[in-house]
């Protein structure tokens, strides 16, 4: 499978509203940033943050381009050009049927790609709820090395979860795509 990334425009609010159906994976997908149910206003708000420029955050959606589906969603937050580093964030596979597949991994490298290559990046870091075993794995799979944990510094409802921080350099990439 080759994924594309586009922009992620207002007519794909829709797809990604039906996407996020329950609390817990609006958790896993986005932390506290958004709140249950997911609805088109949050959306808009959302989206409208990546329309500035020099725009800090570039959202996407992912598109298989054999078949033409859309198949999921990833951010580019916190672009940070002067450092040269950004973080991967709100990393979602579509339809559950979509998940196990290793399409996250995917998206996530074709983000990455970019990122180093087209905005010369020279960091990648994301922040991952440290109960989202398989987004662990993923980002491993991807060349992300573990750089600590953030205790108990996300709180949704009465609950607080940890985050596992993680990072590519774009020279790790670099040694691992030869």
């Amino acid at each position: 499978m080759h994924i594309e990334l586009l922009m992620f425009k207002q007519e794909d609010i829709g797809r990604l509203l039906s996407w996020v159906d329950s609390k817990e994976l609006l958790l896993s997908w986005a932390g506290s940033f958004f709140e249950f149910p997911l609805s088109q206003m949050q959306c808009e708000q959302y989206l409208e943050t990546s329309l500035v420029e020099p725009p800090s955050r570039l959202i996407f959606k992912a598109v298989d381009s054999d078949s033409g589906e859309v198949v999921g969603h990833i951010e580019l937050d916190g672009i940070d050009l002067e450092n040269q580093s950004a973080f991967i964030s709100r990393v979602l596979v579509g339809a559950n049927a979509q998940r196990g597949r290793g399409i996250g991994q995917a998206i996530v490298l074709q983000l990455v790609n970019a990122a180093f290559t087209q905005l010369a990046l020279h960091r990648i870091a994301v922040g991952v709820l440290d109960f989202n075993d398989s987004a662990i794995y993923c980002y491993e799979k991807c060349g992300f090395k573990y750089e600590g944990r953030y205790r108990d510094i996300v709180k949704c409802g009465d609950q607080y979860y940890s985050v596992v921080t993680m990072s590519l350099l774009r020279s790790e990439w670099q040694s691992a795509e030869k």
